[in-house]
Parts: C-alpha cells; structure tokens; sequence
C-alpha cells in the first residue's frame, strides 16, 4: 500500500470514528422545547420532570416558597374584587375597602414586574424584588378580606367570572396556608402561578440519557424569540389549555384565549424549521374542563361543535381540530392530561419518554 492510500485510509478511519462519536453523543443528548400560550400548563409539567426525576422539592426548598402562594392567593382576591365592584357587592367591614386597595395595587406591581416588557428592558427573574418581607402583612390583609361577608358572597358567584383552577385551590385551603407553621406541600407547588420569564432549562439524567428542556415564555409578545430554539430540538411538546375555552387573551382581550392555540398550533408545525420534528400535543386541564362545561355552554365559544357537552366529547372534537392544523407528513403525539395529577402525570410522562426515546433512536440513524 503507498504512501498516499494509507493516508487515505487513514483519513477514512478518523472521518468514521468521528461520526460513531457524534452519532453516540447524539443518541445520549436529548432536547424537548415546551412551546404553548401562557397559563397552559407548561411550568406545571417541568415541575412534575423534577418530582418523578430530580429531588422532589425537599422541604427546606418548599417552605421557601411560602410567599409565592400568599402572592397567589392575594392574586385570586384582586379577581373576586373585581368582581365585587362589577356586581356592586359592598363590604360589609368598611376597613376592609382600603385593604382590598392595596392588595389590587400590590398585585398590579407584580403583574408590571413579571410582564414580557418589564424583562426587555433588562429585569430578569432574579432580578424580581422577593415578597418574603411582606407575607406576615399580607396574610393578616388577606385574613380580614377572607372574613368580610362581601367577599364570601361574591365567591359563591364564582361560577359567573373567570377565577383560575389554582387560585380556587388556595382558597379552599385558606386556613392552612394562612397558619404560623404552613410549609407548601409538593402538590401546593404544583398548584403556584408564577409566569416564565426569559428561558428556563431544565437537565437531568434518565437511564444513560442527558435531557435538556428548554421552557419559553408563552406571552404573545415573546414569541417572535421561539425560532432562536428551534434547530437541534429533538421534539416538541406543546401544551394548550383545554378550559381557555371560555377565556380571552390577556394581551388581546378580543381575542379567544383557545383559538389563539389552535392559530399557534398551526403555526409552529408549519414552520419551516420544524418540518422534520416531531410533536408531543399536551391537550392540558381536563379536569378544569370536566368542571366550567357544567357552567359554560362550549358551542357558544364553538358552534361549530355538534356533539354532547361531556368532557370526552370536547376532548375528541378539540383534539381533531388542533391534528388538522397540521401538515399531513408532521407526527404529533397528543395526549388529554391534568398537569396537576402526580400519579396520572408519572403514566403519562412514562409513555412520553418512550416516544421522545424512539424519535431520538430514529433521528440519530439519520445522522
């Protein structure tokens, strides 16, 4: 053999040998984008990756997050105030109306901090003024406000606004969290609203493979940045909320919050970038969803709808409508959840994987 084919083999070999490595590396490195509107679930479901996956919030890291669902909890009473002054509802104890002022001005403050324009201009989420310092004062705020039979009255109409499936959930466990000792439980966690801001990434490790989960904020105005992620993504999961039936945008209150995700379910999957991916469509909160069409005729938003107002029925319907948005070569893998269920989560999460499992098998063979 001369000189000059040696080379050649020589060459051959390293070529090779390179590709096994990137082909290995790649089979073992796989990155999920969490796309979807804000409020669909998709911070809920990174939190459940952590439980079945990480360390399951130890408590020392939980009883940190005391004053996120004091936040939230003065958040649902700025909506049942709202609503108060809607319905004309007065409060019966007349201290209670400066008090309910400054738990709607403390929770617009939040609102402005934690808004996709605040972050443009340089605030990031560490950046975010912590709420610890004022919890004792909020709690006794939200004490008097919870006592005052205004409120009570109005939160038995709460079937005529739009009050979120987890605020409900604070308030029907008022007294505990409102207690000198309260730590958050794991599925208190769950149940906390704080919007995503910027980027959040997510590693861990599963049986020899490295994830990486990349969560972007859903508002409107962020999303023109979701194209920065797309190339490498091993798969989607997109996530729509399936009770946002009856919900306009807070962005664009003419807009319903539902057909949004619909519009933006056929955008992405039509998307250039994206047309060899494969996608995971979390069809989120049916259990909310189980709830609101008792109240909440669904043809009214959809009339276009011709089936019987069950659950299972606006399931399949929806889950048709967000498959024809679609391009007819693009696989999606959907699945109708509860984001806040632990045990349901752990079987669904287990049938995800495999399937992100077997696209990255197959995307790797491509290489």
């Amino acid at each position: 053999m001369n000189k000059s084919i040696k080379s050649a083999v020589l060459r051959s070999r390293s070529i090779d040998h390179q590709l096994d490595e990137a082909r290995e590396k790649r089979t073992k490195e796989i990155q999920l984008l969490i796309l979807g509107s804000a409020g669909s679930g998709k911070s809920t479901f990174t939190k459940q990756l952590r439980i079945i996956y990480g360390d399951g919030f130890p408590s020392e890291e939980r009883s940190k997050q005391r004053s996120s669902v004091i936040d939230n909890v003065c958040d649902a009473l700025t909506v049942i105030i709202a609503y108060m002054k809607a319905a004309a509802i007065p409060f019966e104890n007349p201290e209670n109306v400066e008090i309910a002022d400054n738990i709607v001005k403390e929770a617009k403050q939040r609102m402005k901090l934690s808004s996709p324009s605040h972050l443009d201009h340089g605030c990031t989420l560490t950046a975010l003024p912590a709420s610890s310092n004022n919890v004792k004062a909020n709690i006794k705020a939200a004490l008097s406000l919870w006592k005052d039979v205004g409120i009570q009255e109005a939160y038995k109409q709460k079937t005529e606004y739009n009050i979120s499936h987890s605020d409900l959930y604070f308030l029907n466990k008022f007294d505990g969290i409102t207690s000198v000792d309260y730590i958050p439980t794991v599925q208190d966690i769950l149940y906390i609203r704080k919007p995503t801001l910027g980027i959040q990434e997510h590693v861990f490790s599963v049986d020899g493979l490295d994830y990486r989960v990349v969560d972007v904020a859903g508002q409107k105005s962020q999303r023109k940045k979701w194209i920065h992620f797309f190339e490498g993504v091993t798969a989607v999961i997109y996530f729509a909320s399936l009770s946002s039936y009856s919900e306009q945008m807070e962005e664009e209150p003419t807009m319903n919050a539902l057909t949004d995700s619909l519009q933006l379910f056929e955008e992405i999957t039509n998307n250039v970038f994206l047309k060899n991916t494969n996608f995971i469509l979390f069809l989120n909160k049916k259990d909310v969803l189980a709830e609101r069409l008792k109240t909440r005729d669904f043809k009214k938003w959809f009339p276009n709808y011709t089936g019987e107002l069950t659950a299972d029925g606006v399931i399949k319907f929806l889950r048709s409508e967000f498959i024809n948005k679609k391009p007819a070569n693009q696989m999606v893998y959907p699945h109708a959840t509860c984001a806040t269920d632990i045990n349901m989560m752990k079987s669904v999460i287990s049938d995800v994987m495999q399937i992100i499992i077997d696209i990255n098998l197959r995307k790797s063979q491509q290489f």
